[in-house]
């Protein structure tokens, strides 16, 4: 599938000859989504001008925009992205105006082509860069990056509002109309979207039917007869979904012996791992930790699954996605969406560069913050009559970030006399072996109480980052 607008810029570099010019006021993800891959590879040497307008509605149209020129065999694109809101004609006008050699990104041709291209202009530039020195991308950290459940008729096989009880799972059926009961062996726990949230404990009251028995690296189906003798309940739900299983994609199942089954049935060995859930679309990093790989998941939902010889954790990855530089990152190449939301697919978070070491204590330190804040969000009192858990876990994010920027910029951090690592490794300690839920309460308060003392290193050096550093770390915290 692709967007129209693409066989338009094509179209009119066939119309046009060697002088023309093609101009059109267009969406711009063409330049980084998988769609837009074949008309990356046409207009690489062929694209002299983009004004990016970003999630401004400039023109109040149902999709963000930017003006593209298009002619033959240009040399270079001049890269513009407007950086405020103009609301009248007049603004738009004073700002195309105001344009000049300063306010733009140039980038040679010859360095386009089929990949996606990173447009962004100023410090961005430079930062990006930087970053892109670093050899590893997530695509060699994670061997299984996959979309959730496709059963092409979610209201038959989505069980809502479910509770468990003595082997059997009732809960709400939008196709029937009224709560059922089904085996538990015939369900799975099911993520949506919405239940997933950074740092959380993962839970739902939803459930899905899964039909499927899975064994040696492969899923295969129940047969009928199978369903009728171990899941006579869930076997009697089915039959009265029948009519309408068979009907999917036009009656594709009209005459299958397996008319219960996905249509699409993707990646169903994948979910029974440990691994990391985000949503697609998420304003900030939403990634938790599905540990024992109890949860199945929507197609809104993708789960992350890392290579053998990979040496971090999930807990080090889970902050690292959360973390504000993944974020930073992800808007400065990938597609804003509605109210500055974006895609978290894999064709955005795969190209991100990863340093090819990172220091054991560095990865040791910030899976000890994620466990120290994954534990504060299960409780539901506060830690302390005095401040918020939110305030505390806000705080410890706050030096996960600081981390992560000296993993990528450690050299520029330690010049600066704004390395935290070090310093945080001394006072932040393992709360896993604690026998209590107690003891760790008082071992995180502890730890925050001394962290926020006006004369702890690690709160004056996160407090200087932004100061210290104004071309790089200032630029990714206040983006």
């Amino acid at each position: 599938s692709f967007d129209l607008y693409v066989t338009f810029v094509e179209r009119g570099l066939q119309i046009i000859n060697g002088s023309g010019i093609v101009n059109y006021i267009m969406p711009v993800k063409w330049t980084n989504s998988a769609f837009g891959k074949g008309l990356r590879e046409l207009a690489a040497n062929k694209t002299s001008q983009i004004i990016n307008f970003g999630a401004y509605q400039v023109f109040n149209a149902s999709t963000y925009t930017a003006l593209q020129w298009f002619t033959p065999n240009c040399k270079e694109l001049a890269y513009y992205e407007l950086d405020r809101n103009l609301t009248t004609n007049e603004e738009l006008g004073a700002y195309l105006n105001s344009l000049n050699d300063e306010s733009k990104a140039t980038i040679k041709s010859g360095k386009l082509n089929k990949d996606a291209w990173v447009l962004t202009v100023g410090d961005t530039v430079s930062i990006l860069n930087q970053l892109e020195l670093h050899p590893r991308r997530i695509s060699d950290v994670f061997e299984k990056i996959f979309q959730g459940l496709a059963t092409s008729k979610d209201d038959v096989y989505f069980l809502y509002e479910c509770t468990e009880d003595n082997g059997m799972v009732n809960g709400y059926s939008k196709y029937l109309g009224h709560y059922i009961s089904i085996e538990r062996g015939l369900v799975k726990p099911l993520l949506k979207g919405e239940d997933v949230h950074r740092y959380e404990h993962l839970s739902t009251d939803r459930f899905v039917v899964f039909p499927y028995k899975l064994g040696n690296g492969k899923a295969n189906l129940y047969s009928e007869k199978e369903l009728s003798e171990f899941f006579p309940n869930g076997y009697a739900y089915l039959k009265e979904c029948e009519e309408v299983l068979r009907g999917r994609e036009k009656g594709r199942l009209k005459d299958d012996d397996f008319w219960f089954k996905y249509i699409y049935p993707k990646n169903l060995v994948l979910f029974d791992n440990e691994k990391l859930v985000a949503p697609d679309i998420s304003m900030g990093g939403n990634f938790t930790y599905d540990s024992k790989g109890i949860f199945y998941q929507t197609t809104t939902v993708y789960g992350y699954i890392k290579k053998h010889e990979v040496k971090e954790s999930y807990k080090f990855w889970m902050a690292l996605f959360n973390s504000r530089l993944f974020w930073w990152y992800l808007k400065n190449t990938g597609t804003v969406l509605a109210n500055g939301f974006f895609r978290f697919k894999p064709d955005y978070v795969k190209p991100f560069p990863v340093p090819e070491t990172i220091s054991p204590f560095a990865e040791q330190l910030v899976s000890t913050l994620c466990d120290y804040i994954l534990f504060i969000k299960s409780q539901e009192n506060n830690l302390s009559d005095l401040v918020s858990n939110k305030l505390i876990s806000d705080y410890f994010e706050r030096i996960i970030d600081g981390c992560i920027y000296e993993i990528y910029f450690g050299d520029h951090m330690k010049e600066l006399d704004v390395n935290i690592i070090e310093s945080a490794i001394g006072l932040i300690k393992p709360i896993e072996s604690l026998p209590s839920n107690e003891e760790k309460r008082k071992k995180i308060l502890d730890t925050f109480i001394s962290i926020k003392k006006t004369d702890n290193e690690i709160r004056n050096r996160l407090d200087l980052l932004t100061i210290k550093s104004p071309k790089v770390l200032k630029v990714i915290i206040e983006d």
